[in-house]
């Protein structure tokens, strides 16, 4: 049930992406080429938010339990990403051309943030003493 819930948080953050998306197209793109990097960094920030506010509410977890959890978003956000590029014409070319930071994208830095927010939420939790590990 837990992974359930982890799945069901990560489906949180796909309104999100896209309103970053849609901020990023609208507004931010104004700013010129830090448009692309600052995006990147604020849907980091968003996703560790979420995290932090919603990954305590599962219960009876063990450290492992959050390493799976990151694991398992860090897998569906690339899945999700990939099926965007696919809807487009694109492809698994696209979706790793994304992971070049090189050219101001920060996707990288997105996807390990799904990666490792779980973790660092529970590590983060548990040393202000509002989670036990079981």
């Amino acid at each position: 049930m837990k992974y359930i819930q982890a799945i069901g948080i990560w489906f949180l953050i796909i309104p999100l992406a896209i309103i970053n998306g849609g901020l990023r197209e609208n507004v931010l793109v104004k700013l010129g080429d830090i448009a692309l990097p600052l995006s990147g960094i604020i849907l980091s920030v968003c996703i560790f938010i979420v995290a932090y506010l919603l990954i305590p509410r599962i219960k009876n977890c063990e450290l492992k339990d959050y390493i799976i959890f990151g694991v398992i978003w860090f897998i569906l956000t690339n899945l999700f990403d990939l099926f965007m590029y696919i809807s487009e014409g694109g492809g698994i070319k696209q979706l790793l051309n994304s992971y070049n930071f090189l050219d101001g994208n920060l996707w990288i830095l997105v996807v390990i943030t799904t990666l490792v927010s779980p973790i660092l939420v529970s590590k983060i939790k548990l040393k202000k003493g509002e989670i036990k590990h079981v």
